[in-house]
């Protein structure tokens, strides 16, 4: 069994009761979904069956530390944390992120081994860079781990972070010391990061599923009308998945 983690901003509340009924009607095995947000949601948008939690309740690291342009990323960098180190889902858990609507089946888990969920390839040398510094391991799979959905594994991090002799806070510290460093807007991704350290480390752990999907983006966030129409347009298409970025 397995939990599902759904991180999310306000800009993303007009998405939630979609991504919802899509994970109830494509995704098979899982036990309790969690919500996480940056701040309340409305109880009018509000799902039963849904635990909600606030940013500052399950993570408590200092973002204060982020200078220059990183601090400009901070609300990016924290949900990337977040997803790591949030204290509320068992321990393994699917991340699917708020952008995130599926139109068909997917196989989380396949001969009981989880799946990389993987989309389009995205092969940003500075995520490579960052890791071959801090953890001596760079782009150990030949395609991208980010698509916004993947299942986390808290004894891998665990073990990730013991690795290095610290502990979370020592680690995020060490991060945080980097990017402040580097002044990379995009010099981390905790998708390539994990799965990266999981192919070199425990490369028989996961399998390897590739999924085709469609991509809409609004510089605004989504009326519930255009959701639906985005639905329509593509649930008869081969795409697995919409993905509905709201840029702000």
């Amino acid at each position: 069994m397995y939990d599902i983690l759904i991180p999310s901003s306000e800009k993303d509340f007009t998405k939630l009761r979609f991504v919802y009924d899509s994970i109830i009607k494509y995704l098979d095995g899982f036990q309790g979904i969690y919500c996480i947000t940056n701040v309340p949601v409305p109880d009018n948008l509000k799902i039963s069956g849904v635990s909600y939690h606030l940013d500052e309740d399950v993570i408590d690291f200092d973002f204060s530390v982020f200078r220059g342009v990183i601090k400009d990323r901070t609300g990016w960098y924290k949900q990337q944390f977040i997803k790591w180190f949030q204290n509320v889902t068992g321990d393994d858990y699917l991340v699917s992120e708020a952008d995130n609507i599926y139109t068909k089946k997917i196989q989380i888990f396949k001969e009981d081994k989880p799946s990389f969920i993987l989309g389009k390839d995205q092969n940003h040398e500075p995520y490579y860079k960052f890791t071959e510094k801090l953890f001596g391991f760079g782009r150990e799979y030949p395609y991208s781990f980010i698509n916004e959905v993947m299942l986390l594994k808290r004894s891998i991090i665990s073990e990730f972070v013991s690795s290095m002799g610290v502990t979370k806070y020592g680690f995020f510290a060490m991060i945080a010391a980097e990017l402040n460093r580097t002044q990379e807007l995009s010099g981390m991704s905790d998708y390539d990061l994990y799965g990266n350290y999981v192919t070199k480390h425990h490369p028989d752990l996961y399998n390897y599923q590739y999924v085709k999907f469609a991509t809409g983006s609004k510089f605004r966030p989504w009326t519930e009308e255009e959701i639906k129409e985005e639905i329509n347009k593509h649930k008869r298409t081969a795409c697995t998945m919409i993905k509905m970025h709201t840029w702000l």
